[in-house]
């Protein structure tokens, strides 16, 4: 991707009131599905992430919060690889909240507890409190993204790295499924 597509992208979120960005890991990120027990090297996973995925990170980072949602239990690996990403930026990695309390509600609220969870460190950490409409969540898993825009934030169903030219165009004034080429059939 060419670094001012990607620059042009991050604005694009900026100039649309977005503060948080959240992206989901497994087959978002990364182009494989780890099922919460990759026995790979850190480095050989590392070779696996999108590299579209990865310079809008390191875009992002920077100038947005960034965050990722996920059911993985190796939030510790994940971490790992964000900070090879972003060593100077904080990203925050959320995960396993369905696995640890098998509560099936939580499992039907898609990504939000994740999201709940990091705008409360946000909080405290910074002091700021974000809004629902000030977040993007990007994930493969259609219901996340749909519960993501029932409970007032702006979401991406990620098929692939094409997907991301929903980026391209300012964001919509009020929370919405964000649309590109991979999502007409949807």
């Amino acid at each position: 991707m060419v670094q001012s597509l990607v620059q042009k992208r991050v604005q694009c979120l900026l100039d649309g009131g977005l503060k948080l960005l959240a992206l989901d890991f497994d087959l978002t990120i990364c182009s494989i599905h780890t099922r919460g027990v990759y026995m790979g090297t850190e480095e050989d996973l590392n070779s696996l992430l999108h590299q579209d995925m990865v310079q809008l990170i390191q875009a992002a980072s920077p100038r947005l919060q960034v965050a990722v949602t996920t059911f993985s239990r190796q939030t510790q690996l994940i971490s790992n690889l964000m900070k090879r990403i972003a060593p100077k930026d904080k990203i925050i990695v959320r995960g396993d909240f369905s696995c640890e309390t098998a509560n099936k509600a939580i499992i039907n609220e898609g990504k939000q507890t994740h999201l709940h969870s990091v705008l409360d460190e946000v909080h405290e950490e910074c002091g700021e409190r974000y809004r629902p409409d000030q977040i993007l969540l990007v994930d493969d898993q259609g219901d996340n993204v749909r519960t993501a825009v029932q409970n007032g934030s702006y979401g991406l169903i990620f098929h692939g790295p094409d997907c991301l030219s929903a980026l391209d165009r300012p964001v919509p004034s009020s929370p919405s499924l964000l649309s590109c080429k991979c999502h007409e059939d949807e």
